[in-house]
């Protein structure tokens, strides 16, 4: 519709001697919208937070005379006597400026927190669209030390509200993100697992620690009460202070006041459907003061009225409507904007309007409360040199309905064998749902559940899981993306493919291997050859092809990097030779470093001169050694939980728990893993000894025993960590659920590089199979078996474990062998004594 001014000439049937309707001509004592502007604003529009609950109930008491006299009293009211001026005036009228110049309604609860506090400390919006409703936290603290207060909106266009405990987390979430955790919980039978929603918003840790509850249902004991939250709403207990405090409130430079005739006009001139049109004409008085808006042959004012509707003291509707008027010179005589809007008859409402001149940025607002009749009304006359100008309602976009499809994530880090990749989905459009696994298409489901089975790497592997989903137009729709086994730690990059020693061609498939800290996010992955970019990655595989430069003289160097980059800017790489002139040697200096226990009871320290190493049978030459004492070690504790540790399990937390108080100090970090029909990550690596013990002491016993699966999930929680690692694993059965072979596991074991301690519980010495397996994966990796047939004996069991580890040689060798030699590198260490030196079996380089 295009916007028109019409030039009344005569007599114009639309205005208002007889019904026009203003609050004071219609007010009922009952129906505050209807009390005069002043009065009702009084009590909605935030000096009424400041009364107590008693005095509210007193005033709405009273008649309109007592009413009236009783506002007036308040409002002269000094509490600030000391001053010239009257505080609480100036205070009231800065923070009803505060809210104004955010909010369109006082209906808003970050209105009310607005006019009693201020601007809070910090406010942080929570930008996950996918995850929860609009949501606010504000701080009037420091975060670290103070409440914080959650604002959420119900439902779209609604006022925003305060969040309390009472209301139940649900109502945080969007509709389908609460139902999806719901499923996700029956489809993984409330198993321990990553939290679906954390995956897809990073600031879930925020709202979990502000709400007190984890996810739908984890209450935390410290959570916040009703009583808590609601205080924030309390009026102030010292009026004085406030006054003071409000009336010093900062505010921006106010936009210049733009002149309207007030209180806006309102009549009734027909019925539509069940409703009547309320017409609201706002008169602009100086339209001469508008700025004009010129272009070639055309002139125009343009204004914008942006307005809600309240009944029943709850928000009816929100609009927008744009006011094009042209112009013949300048604009002169008085200009009245029409304004229409459908209202159920009978009712009482309440309009704010902010009115603004989009050229010359003036400004103003103007409230109107009314009664609709019962039917429409006659209009009387204008006066004709009134400018009539009827807007276009601007509406507001509207999100469509989403078609989402989302990949369920795994319930540890470590994703072995098998892995069953289960979707939702939401929206109408998908039809077809295509599964990848890094980048290559594995199966296609054209019908739900859309669900099937991946085959992954022997080994943890990372891994990128895709699914598309498409209509059935075959275009695309939506997509998800989950990565496996992803390396977390210190940050480190290392140079996979090519290696050193490789024959080269012309170009050569680079592969490198990226571990990430567990706080921070890898940005980019750049692949160069001579610092040159030749590939950027985002995701694994950190995998590409790259061009060899030929050598154009004999002095020619050319050298592959792989760089790093994370969110914080932080940078590592590797750098590998591609080709260099014959008399240019590689020198390779990594250390082979043996954490060594020797058993026999030695005297205090032992001297370099006293050991030996060999590699492959080969003498080789000790270049570091030391007895270790203090340096830091990582513990990880593996405890059997299935259904035969019934009896045991009670005691077995408890020495664990004793063994790891004692063993951690700060500068040490340890981790538990529990497994029964499948591992568990109960706590990440910390230098919290009661975290880890809090995690341990929550274990129940039941399901069968996935041994292996645990020794290879366990070993995987040691990536990126360097210097002396040790787990400690305690079993009292065979292996009866795992996805992964012995020899796999063992495999797995010797190329990790960390120590096993294997404690089998009433395990008999008839259990060959059982003991041989516990004994080789301890022998092979430099660390001891143990059998006991009482869990009241594990204390004295990691008594020696901690003894050991807290007195270990550290030697270390610059292997012998040539960089072409990549298999299986046997160690031994030997003394001259008669005591034996312990410590890995091998390694592979």
């Amino acid at each position: 519709m295009t916007p028109a001014a019409i030039r009344l000439r005569g007599v114009f049937a639309l205005l208002f001697a007889l019904c026009a309707v203003s609050a004071a001509a219609t007010a009922a004592d009952g129906d505050r919208v209807l009390w005069p502007e002043s009065e009702r604003a009084f009590v909605d529009d935030g000096p009424g937070w400041l009364l107590s609950d008693q005095e509210r109930r007193a005033l709405a008491a009273m008649d309109a005379s007592e009413r009236t006299a009783w506002i007036r009293a308040f409002l002269a009211r000094d509490p600030v006597p000391e001053t010239p001026e009257n505080e609480l005036e100036q205070g009231i009228e800065r923070r009803r400026r505060l809210v104004l110049g955010e909010l369109a309604t006082f209906l808003d609860d970050r209105a009310r927190l607005l006019f009693l506090h201020g601007e809070p400390v910090e406010r942080l919006p929570i930008l996950c669209d996918q995850t929860f409703e609009p949501l606010e936290i504000w701080w009037y603290g420091p975060r670290e030390s103070s409440l914080g207060y959650v604002l959420y909106q119900p439902r779209q266009g609604q006022p925003y509200r305060l969040w309390l405990p009472l209301d139940s987390k649900r109502v945080l979430y969007g509709g389908e993100m609460e139902r999806w955790l719901e499923e996700v919980a029956q489809i993984t039978g409330g198993r321990r697992g990553p939290r679906f929603d954390r995956r897809l918003c990073r600031q879930t840790d925020v709202v979990d620690r502000v709400t007190g509850v984890d996810g739908l249902f984890g209450y935390r004991e410290n959570r916040p009460t009703n009583d808590r939250v609601l205080a924030i709403l309390a009026p102030p207990a010292d009026l004085g202070a406030w006054a003071r405090t409000a009336a010093a409130t900062p505010l921006p430079e106010p936009p210049e006041a733009l002149a309207v005739t007030a209180p806006p006009e309102v009549y009734f001139p027909e019925a539509k459907d069940q409703r009547l049109v309320a017409r609201l004409v706002l008169r602009l008085p100086e339209p001469a003061a508008l700025e004009v808006f010129r272009e070639n042959e055309r002139a125009e004012v343009r204004l914008k009225v942006d307005g809600v509707v309240e009944r029943a003291g709850d928000l009816f509707e929100e609009f927008h409507v744009r006011y094009q008027v042209p112009v013949a010179g300048e604009p002169s005589g008085s200009l009245a904007l029409l304004l229409d809007r459908l209202l159920r008859p009978d009712e009482s409402f309440l309009v704010r309007l902010k009115i603004r001149d989009e050229i010359g940025g003036a400004e103003a607002h103007a409230t109107l409360g009314f009664r609709v009749p019962g039917a429409p009304q006659l209009a009387v006359d204008l006066p004709a040199d009134v400018t009539v100008a009827r807007g276009v309602d601007v509406e507001p976009e509207r999100v469509p309905g989403v078609d989402s499809l989302i990949i369920i994530p795994p319930e540890t880090d470590v994703v072995l064998g098998l892995w069953r990749v289960e979707t939702l989905m939401s929206g109408a459009r998908i039809r077809k749902v295509v599964f990848l696994l890094d980048g290559k298409p594995q199966f296609t489901r054209s019908q739900p559940p859309f669900q099937t089975e991946l085959r992954l790497a022997k080994y943890p592997t990372e891994h990128v899981v895709r699914v598309e989903g498409y209509d059935s137009s075959n275009q695309l729709v939506a997509f998800d993306e989950v990565i496996l086994n992803q390396q977390r730690g210190q940050l480190e990059v290392r140079i996979i493919e090519p290696q050193r020693g490789d024959e080269l061609g012309p170009s050569v498939r680079a592969k490198a291997s990226i571990v990430i800290p567990e706080e921070r996010k890898l940005e980019k992955v750049e692949f160069l050859v001579d610092d040159q970019v030749r590939a950027t990655l985002a995701r694994p595989p950190w995998e590409a092809d790259i061009e060899v430069p030929a050598m154009a003289a004999q002095t020619d160097v050319h050298y592959l990097t792989v760089a790093a980059y994370l969110d914080d800017g932080t940078r590592a790489e590797d750098v590998q030779f591609l080709s260099s002139p014959e008399f240019v040697e590689e020198v390779q200096v990594d250390l082979v470093e043996l954490y060594t226990t020797i058993e026999g009871n030695p005297p205090a320290e032992l001297t370099k001169e006293e050991f030996s190493v060999f590699e492959d049978g080969r003498p080789q030459e000790i270049v570091k050694f030391e007895l270790v004492r203090d340096l830091p070690i990582t513990i990880g504790v593996s405890i059997d939980t299935s259904g035969s540790m019934i009896q045991s399990l009670g005691e077995a937390k408890r020495a664990a728990i004793d063994f790891l108080e004692s063993m951690i100090t700060p500068k040490d970090q340890a981790f538990a893993v529990s497994f029964s029909n499948h591992p568990v990550l109960l706590m990440t690596r910390t230098s919290d000894v009661g975290a880890v013990a809090a995690a341990l002491g929550d274990l129940h016993a039941v399901g069968n025993t996935a041994l292996y699966d645990s020794v290879v999930t366990s070993l995987y929680y040691f990536r990126g960590v360097r210097g002396r690692r040790a787990l400690v694993l305690l079993s009292d059965g065979e292996d009866t659920a795992s996805t992964i072979a012995f020899k796999d596991a063992l495999d797995y074991a010797r190329r990790s590089g960390v120590v096993i301690y294997t404690i089998g519980l009433n395990i008999g010495v008839t259990a060959l199979g059982v003991r041989d397996k516990l004994n080789t994966l301890a022998a092979e990796t430099g660390g001891r078996s143990f059998y006991i047939s009482k869990a009241l004996d594990l204390s004295g069991v990691y008594g020696t474990i901690e003894e050991e580890l807290r007195s270990q040689y550290l030697i270390a060798y610059s292997s012998d062998a040539p960089h072409s030699s990549r298999g299986f590198r046997a160690v031994e260490v030997k003394t001259k004594g008669r005591w034996k030196a312990r410590t890995i079996s091998g390694y592979y380089p």
